[in-house]
């Protein structure tokens, strides 16, 4: 599913994506990120708004827009990108959206979303799954399982 953003929508989850970054200006990776691998923080963090905003469109759902800086991550984790229980996972340089360990037992939906470069104006919704069965079926990586695209279920009303 595409979904193309209206211009106040662009505009709106870029500034939640800058405001992100801001708020951890002076953060430092976890020991295991390789930075070679990654985008700039900035990019990573208005493209992962873009595609919570798109599919909070999508699934006619609440989008929180939370903002929080490191200090409050341990209180605020937990909370869902979109709705009551749905994690978006933006999809980058893998097959399908990741499902972590974390994610397990807590009622969650994964819902995997491509930002599509360069600008982001569009998003394409691959697809949900709940998280055990994405954990069930994903392939293992260092950090979770990778979920093989096809094997999303498609959003419709």
């Amino acid at each position: 599913m595409l979904i193309k953003l209206e211009p106040w929508e662009y505009e709106y989850a870029s500034y939640i994506g800058i405001r992100r970054f801001t708020a951890n200006w002076d953060k430092s990776d976890a020991s295991y990120y390789d930075r070679s691998r990654m985008e700039d923080d900035r990019t990573a963090q208005v493209a992962s708004a873009i595609c919570e905003l798109a599919v909070a469109k999508a699934m006619n759902q609440y989008w929180t827009a939370s903002i929080w800086d490191e200090s409050k991550h341990e209180n605020n984790k937990f909370i869902p990108d979109v709705g009551t229980n749905i994690e978006v996972r933006r999809v980058r340089t893998k097959s399908g959206p990741a499902v972590r360990h974390k994610d397990l037992n807590r009622d969650l939906i994964i819902v995997g979303a491509i930002a599509i470069a360069p600008e982001f104006k569009e998003v394409e919704v691959l697809g949900w799954i709940r998280a055990e069965d994405g954990w069930n079926i994903g392939i293992q990586e260092s950090y979770g399982k990778i979920i093989p695209r096809e094997r999303l279920n498609q959003i419709g009303y």
